[in-house]
């Protein structure tokens, strides 16, 4: 995960649901799953254990299952609904600043954009607009300056190269790169794009 620090309630959750799915499990893929050090699963497993959430089968001195119990998958099941119920509020934030981007854009007047970065920004906006029932702007395509992004697609959007720009019908442009912006910006004025018809999706 990149933003998030596991938690102790989160391990605890994927090795749940691990050995749920696989009881056959080795400690080493154990540590991979939660994220934590080979020498601290034990630990994990021993708490787990005394909590009456899993049991240790001992097929041989070198094997052993890891079993859930019914306990453990009740307990599981209300870790899963709490993660998700956080990962939406953290979306909805997420999301409500997105909205409040586009409705800064549509107060300018626009209605038919065009976004330039074929990137995670461009998806969340096209994902956040696609989320509401109604939505007055409309996004008519995706630019990229990667030839190898060429002709692909974003959600059903293509993806198509600056030259093509002209051909499409729209009232402004999106800058969703956050890298390249100001490269973007400056390659637009160069072509004689509008300077007021450029907005930023991270600075103006």
């Amino acid at each position: 995960m990149r933003f998030f620090s596991p938690t102790s309630d989160l391990k605890e959750l994927l090795l749940l649901q691990h050995i749920e799915e696989k009881s056959d499990t080795t400690q080493q893929e154990i540590a991979q799953v939660i994220g934590g050090a080979t020498s601290m699963v034990n630990v994990y497993i021993d708490r787990l254990e005394e909590q009456g959430y899993l049991h240790r089968d001992y097929r041989s001195p070198k094997v052993i299952y890891y079993n859930i119990t019914g306990e453990g998958i009740n307990r599981k099941n209300y870790l899963l609904i709490t993660y998700i119920r956080e990962l939406l509020d953290l979306y909805q934030l997420a999301k409500s600043r997105v909205e409040d981007f586009l409705m800064t854009v549509e107060n300018k007047g626009f209605k038919d954009i065009l976004l330039y970065g074929a990137g995670e920004a461009a998806e969340t906006i096209i994902g956040v607009i696609r989320d509401k029932d109604s939505f007055p702007l409309n996004i008519v395509g995706i630019v990229d300056d990667d030839e190898e992004k060429h002709n692909q697609e974003i959600l059903n959007y293509r993806i198509i190269s600056r030259e093509e720009i002209g051909k499409c019908k729209h009232d402004a442009i999106v800058v969703t790169s956050y890298t390249f912006e100001e490269d973007i910006k400056r390659r637009l004025k160069e072509v004689g794009y509008p300077k007021d018809r450029i907005v930023g999706f991270f600075k103006e």
